[in-house]
């Protein structure tokens, strides 16, 4: 239930969240004015990130999967 509730999708425990983490930073930086500062080094420390460390998972959007024809349209809001 517990799981359920926080829509959790892994079987292991949540990660702690780090403050300092670059993708939050960047999320941090996002204005309503425009998506984030020029001079803000929160973009090029993500791409970095991007770069290096492992990708875990990757899916695609509800639209694509809608596309492809593998979507269950009927669970959409």
């Amino acid at each position: 239930l517990y799981r359920e509730e926080l829509n959790l999708t892994s079987p292991a425990a949540p990660l702690p969240l780090r403050p300092d983490a670059s993708w939050l930073q960047f999320h941090l930086g996002i204005s309503r004015d425009g998506l984030y500062p020029r001079s803000s080094p929160a973009v090029d420390r993500l791409l970095r990130d991007m770069q290096e460390f492992p990708t875990i998972s990757a899916d695609y959007s509800q639209d694509e999967k809608a596309l492809l024809g593998a979507c269950d349209c009927s669970q959409s809001e």
